[in-house]
């Protein structure tokens, strides 16, 4: 690895965010033995391109190539919901995951959110073990997909344990 750059996506993104997203939750899906139940998978371009314009949505090029992306929406009250991350299964184990987590809390610091929030899927106990390395911790657990999902939430400021995160992310 001779560089590893972070962008914000464009519109002329569109292609890569989806192939970059495709690669790593057809693994995701294939783990939970859920793999129509992942919209993920079956996300449109047009999706992903009211994501980008919508949300905060950056690109990580490792020498030039993308290697991984993220998605985050900073809603009420200072909280955030992270969604769609994904790193290709080629550069799975090099930090890359790390990075982008990183460059999300970054910015989640400079747009003055509180927390940031996420779902992932409850069995996939080592990206549950990637989130809580990374400062995450397990808020609850839901049942509202075809899958078992942990809530989890990374505070970047002193936050009541209690505090009702779900209202504010609700069914995302």
């Amino acid at each position: 690895m001779e560089s590893i750059v972070f962008k914000k996506a464009a519109e002329e993104d569109v292609a890569a965010v989806k192939a970059v997203t495709r690669k790593a939750f057809l693994s995701y899906a294939k783990e939970i033995r859920k793999e129509d139940s992942v919209a993920a998978l079956h996300e449109t371009d047009g999706q992903i391109l009211s994501d980008i314009s919508t949300k905060h949505v950056y690109i990580c090029e490792v020498d030039g190539e993308v290697a991984g992306s993220v998605r985050f929406e900073v809603l009420r009250d200072g909280i955030a919901y992270l969604s769609r991350l994904a790193v290709d299964p080629e550069y799975q184990s090099l930090g890359i995951g790390g990075l982008l987590l990183e460059k999300v809390r970054r910015e989640c610091l400079t747009l003055g959110v509180r927390a940031i929030t996420l779902h992932t899927a409850s069995r996939m106990r080592s990206t549950v073990a990637f989130y809580l390395k990374n400062g995450y911790y397990i808020h609850s657990i839901s049942r509202d997909k075809e899958y078992i999902r942990a809530f989890m939430v990374c505070e970047l400021t002193d936050m009541d344990e209690l505090y009702d995160y779900e209202s504010i992310v609700g069914d995302r």
